[in-house]
């Protein structure tokens, strides 16, 4: 089973190296103070480390339920499950529901396609280009799957955002094919501008709505969480109560209290400027140090995807960047069977404005001799077939006297 090229690479990167690889959120952000304080009261009881319910705690329940109904997604605790994680919310779900197949974006998020793939999940890949998904190619394979995997929040690796009209009609389709669209909804709430409402408003009951801590709070307590009707839960809660019988008591108390504390607001306001800043950074240093590469500056998320000039090995260069010092993802790693592509995706969260500077440098550096070396390739094959013509065309002058001699 193929491993995922962003968690190797994390693996192997030295600690000099500049990594735009990993969606790794801005570690000076996570509001250690208040989640020492979350920590103390936690402890103070000792269920704090007993098992607990399989479909989560119920006050956490109640909060998201409540975050969901103040978006207009009526929404109540049972239709709520939490999971380690989002990751392990698409894996479960595909193991439910997309036995079948299912269609995705391409580009998708590396880490759902391993996920279905690993479970058997045959891929049925819709080309997302910047004004969205082709809605009529979408539509026909849907019709023979029912079950599609979308995120309409700055798309992972895209950064592209579905609008408004775009999630209301793929909400219709799924209505009009009585089937499920799971919406990940991971970045929804790292908007620089404004956040849309969630494309589960529009079709309720043919959605399973995916969310996470991992981006807002903290990935290292694995907490992630999956909105839908009761009967769709029912069948994903009975794989987790196999899988891990309940997420981590301890991360869910923790998570809960935070909330509580009323510092939620605040502490996303501070990442989502943060994190706006760092993305006008990263774009202002790919503009001037690496013109070729050609992109659109997203309104949220943690990444700017682009593309070099078509004859780039992505991959290729991207591991000659590595060796050199600095890295980011090739972008054919993001569809199903990592076909070569001049694709790349460059996170912005987890570095500083000088780290972007020296990275991008580094790639800019390592680029123009690619560049180089690839110009006098083509030159020296050129040459090559030239002289091959005119070796040809001598061999059959040649031949054309001899038999007529």
């Amino acid at each position: 089973m193929k491993r995922s090229f962003i968690r190797e690479i994390l693996e192997v990167i030295g600690s000099d190296t500049v990594s735009f690889a990993g969606g790794l959120p801005d570690e000076s952000l996570f509001p250690l103070e208040a989640m020492q304080k979350a920590a103390a009261d936690v402890f103070a009881s000792p269920a704090s480390l007993q098992y607990s319910l399989s479909a989560g705690i119920l006050p956490l329940r109640e909060k998201l339920a409540s975050y969901y109904t103040a978006m207009g997604l009526e929404t109540k605790p049972e239709e709520i499950l939490i999971t380690t994680g989002a990751q392990q919310a698409l894996d479960l779900i595909s193991r439910a529901y997309f036995r079948f197949g299912t269609v995705v974006e391409a580009p998708a998020y590396l880490g759902a396609l391993n996920a279905f793939s690993a479970n058997g999940c045959s891929l049925n890949p819709v080309t997302l280009e910047e004004q969205g998904l082709d809605i009529g190619a979408f539509e026909r394979r849907f019709a023979i799957t029912k079950r599609a995997y979308v995120m309409c929040d700055f798309q992972n690796p895209t950064g592209i955002s579905y609008s408004e009209a775009q999630r209301e009609e793929l909400a219709r389709i799924a209505i009009r094919h009585d089937g499920i669209i799971v919406e990940d909804g991971a970045y929804m709430e790292l908007f620089f501008e404004e956040r849309l409402a969630p494309m589960a408003l529009y079709a309720p009951h043919h959605t399973l709505h995916v969310g996470s801590f991992s981006k807002t709070l903290a990935p290292g307590l694995r907490l992630g969480w999956i909105r839908g009707d009761a009967a769709l839960l029912a069948p994903i809660l009975a794989l987790k109560e196999r899988s891990d019988l309940h997420t981590s008591t301890l991360s869910q108390l923790l998570a809960e209290r935070f909330w509580e504390s009323g510092l939620f607001g605040k502490h996303l306001r501070t990442v989502r400027s943060t994190y706006k800043a760092k993305c006008d950074a990263l774009a202002e240093e790919l503009t001037s140090q690496l013109s070729d590469f050609r992109f659109t500056k997203p309104k949220g998320g943690m990444f700017i995807y682009g593309r070099f000039p078509e004859w780039v090995d992505a991959k290729e260069l991207a591991m000659e960047c590595l060796s050199n010092g600095a890295v980011f993802v090739p972008g054919g790693e993001f569809y199903p069977g990592s076909p070569l592509c001049s694709e790349a995706r460059f996170n912005f969260t987890g570095t500083t404005p000088e780290q972007m500077r020296r990275g991008i440098a580094i790639i800019a550096r390592t680029y123009e001799a690619y560049k180089q070396r690839s110009a006098e390739a083509e030159a020296s094959f050129s040459a090559i077939a030239a002289s091959a013509a005119e070796g040809a065309s001598s061999f059959g002058v040649h031949n054309k006297r001899s038999v007529y001699a």
